[in-house]
């Protein structure tokens, strides 16, 4: 099975400039290294994690481009905290208005994050326990706050509570088409889907017609629920049309389904640690994750791929980490390969509810002056803490990287799918997840391979041109 990367008025608050590290050390391995650039939590920055917003049973999930980390809060009046990707400083705290007023309610603004074309969405908690109704997400304005329908997603008859999604392509529908996924969290196996054509007006229910199908399989095997705050995650190829997703549940361990909902991919053949009745280590090679931490995602770099999933909640021996694999190129769960466990010492071990839903997202870093690369991991636990971790090839100097805003000798065009270097250049395309889904070599041109944001490097004469995209 072959698989692609799954998948970015300010009111300034009192807290410190820089956040702390976690103090620990991460032995380099396969040729790579990782650091923790800093972290905000309640193991190692308490005072500071307290004083912030984000402090809140109600922060529910965080998301990141390439410099900023957006933590969505819901109360009174729902807002995002912003936080340098780089140095963990708070930069400000987002109110979100709807209509010209505070938008506000129940868990309002329960998921954020970003489309392929670089929009930044938030979508509400919804209860769905008739199938009525639909499911709210809103594109935002990052300057104002503002908030605008994507459109209305029905349920029509579907039922199913909806706590967090999923967006693949583009929610305005311009450069390509685009859809919602999500998992019902505490009444069936009930996954939701919407898509939208580029170009159209009125979104569509993605199983035949209808907007929600129960998937056929799980692992552990013969559940009948997912339960409390199950995410369902897009696995993007980049087209904007739903291929594959993970499915992470409260009874159930990560798993892959296709587009018919049928199960592909489990923890089933994973060789998990195993310990004895004094908790010495037996056998296997792999942390399991434990039931009901709910949180997995796909990354690249150089010729790495590496999946990253939730290890457990706060109830011990658990302390909301992340575990990082390296995986071959179908990202099977049977290759996994360990590499660290980050925090080595946990987030926290504070309830935060049983919200259960624990965001991974990456971000690519410049390449430096030796052509080695890295990317940033963000950790997000709520009620817990946030951390962001440098991920890098060993020998990787952040000081002889290219900012990705240069532009060097040459320049960067695009004309329809056609990217355009003004001289010979090797030329590599990125998508918003990191993949590198083209390359061409002594080139002037390459093709994208569909619409949306793409980060463009291309080294011309020794000296590297980094620019940003956007393929209509």
């Amino acid at each position: 099975m072959k698989k692609l990367l799954l998948s970015a008025g300010l009111l300034m608050v009192g807290a410190s400039a820089f956040a702390v590290t976690d103090g620990q050390t991460y032995e380099p391995k396969n040729g790579l290294t990782c650091e923790n650039m800093w972290v905000i939590d309640r193991f190692h920055d308490q005072a500071t994690y307290e004083s912030l917003a984000i402090c809140n049973k109600a922060a529910r999930t965080a998301t990141n481009d390439d410099k900023t980390v957006y933590v969505g809060v819901s109360g009174d009046v729902a807002t995002i905290e912003k936080f340098d990707l780089a140095t963990g400083a708070h930069i400000g705290s987002l109110p979100l208005t709807l209509n010209g007023e505070a938008y506000a309610g129940t868990l309002a603004a329960n998921q954020v994050g970003f489309d392929e074309c670089g929009h930044f969405f938030v979508a509400s908690f919804s209860a769905n326990s008739e199938g009525t109704g639909s499911y709210l997400v809103y594109l935002v304005d990052l300057e104002t706050g503002a908030l605008t329908s994507v459109g209305d997603l029905q349920f029509m008859g579907g039922i199913g509570r909806v706590d967090y999604c999923d967006v693949i392509g583009d929610l305005t529908g311009e450069t390509m088409p685009a859809a919602v996924i999500a998992a019902s969290s505490n009444t069936n196996l009930n996954i939701f889907l919407w898509t939208r054509e580029q170009g159209a007006t009125e979104w569509a229910g993605g199983w035949n017609g209808m907007p929600y199908q129960e998937v056929t399989g799980t692992y552990p095997k013969d559940q009948t629920i997912f339960n409390y705050a199950s995410v369902a995650k897009f696995i993007k190829d980049g087209s904007g049309v739903p291929n594959m997703f993970y499915v992470d549940g409260f009874t159930t361990l990560p798993a892959v389904y296709d587009n018919a909902g049928a199960l592909l991919d489990s923890f089933e053949n994973v060789d998990i640690i195993t310990k004895d009745a004094d908790g010495n280590i037996t056998g296997g090679t792999l942390p399991c994750p434990a039931a009901g931490t709910n949180g997995i995602a796909e990354a690249v770099l150089g010729g790495n791929n590496f999946l990253i999933y939730s290890e457990g909640q706060y109830d011990a021996p658990h302390t909301c980490q992340a575990i990082v694999t390296n995986v071959n190129a179908e990202y099977e769960f049977s290759s996994m390969n360990y590499l660290w466990t980050v925090p080595a010492d946990g987030l926290g071990q504070t309830s935060d509810g049983g919200t259960r839903v624990h965001a991974i997202t990456t971000a690519a870093l410049p390449d430096d002056a030796a052509g080695k690369q890295a990317m940033y991991l963000m950790t997000f636990k709520c009620f817990n803490g946030l951390g962001v971790y440098r991920i890098a090839e060993e020998g990787y100097n952040p000081q002889g990287a290219v900012a990705t805003t240069s532009i060097a000798k040459a320049n960067i065009t695009v004309n329809g799918d056609v990217i355009t270097v003004s001289a010979p250049a090797t030329i590599e395309v990125y998508n918003v997840a990191g993949q590198k889904v083209a390359q061409a070599n002594n080139a002037t041109q390459v093709v994208a391979p569909a619409n949306g944001l793409y980060v463009v490097k291309a080294t011309v004469n020794g000296e590297k041109v980094v620019k940003k995209v956007i393929v209509k």
